[in-house]
């Protein structure tokens, strides 16, 4: 599909603001891929699709994923907004044709990481926390300015920035997110 027709496909199922942020998204994930030697294609259309189930009511995401047999962990079925990026990886490959699977497991673990992630996993993740329509948010200029020098330790500070926020927000952590902080954080101790 070209992006002219992801675009538009796109504009009719997120908001204008989830639409902005997907473009931001795009863009900041194609700097990351130059600055760090991965596809620049690949990077823009995980990029600009990370979020294309984001805008679906709740109810409708555990729904859509129980159909698609999709799997389920206990901490998204108490907050199925969590499934966005595995049903966006669905939508991605059924209803945009990618069939890469580095760009389908880029849009997948985008919120919360995993361990062991590709390159591409990291710049999606990366490119979503600090794209340039981002709200300002906690120390995002020092991450901005990480993103572009080390992306290992960028990827650990944007989780344990998110895993302290969680904290206090919420009795309800993804599992994935924690184990991720954690395999970084003991990757990072081991070097």
């Amino acid at each position: 599909m070209e992006r002219k027709d992801m675009l538009d496909k796109l504009k009719s199922k997120l908001t204008e603001k989830r639409f902005i942020h997907s473009i931001g998204v795009e863009y900041t994930a194609a700097c990351l891929a130059m600055r760090y030697g991965a596809d620049v294609q690949k990077a823009r259309i995980a990029g600009l699709l990370h979020d294309n189930a984001k805008c679906l009511p709740i109810e409708d995401k555990l729904k859509k994923c129980e159909k698609f047999d999709l799997p389920i962990n206990e901490c998204e079925r108490k907050n199925p907004d969590l499934l966005h990026g595995k049903l966006g990886a669905y939508y991605a490959r059924e209803k945009y044709g990618i069939k890469d699977q580095e760009i389908l497991d880029a849009i997948t673990y985008h919120t919360t990481g995993r361990p062991a992630m590709t390159l591409m996993d990291k710049i999606i993740f990366v490119a979503d926390y600090i794209e340039p329509n981002r709200k300002i948010i906690f120390e995002l200029p020092e991450i901005r300015m990480e993103a572009f020098t080390d992306i290992d330790e960028c990827v650990i500070h944007i989780l344990k920035n998110t895993l302290e926020y969680l904290d206090g927000k919420t009795d309800i952590i993804d599992e994935m997110t924690e184990k991720t902080h954690k395999y970084y954080t003991e990757l990072r101790i081991q070097s």
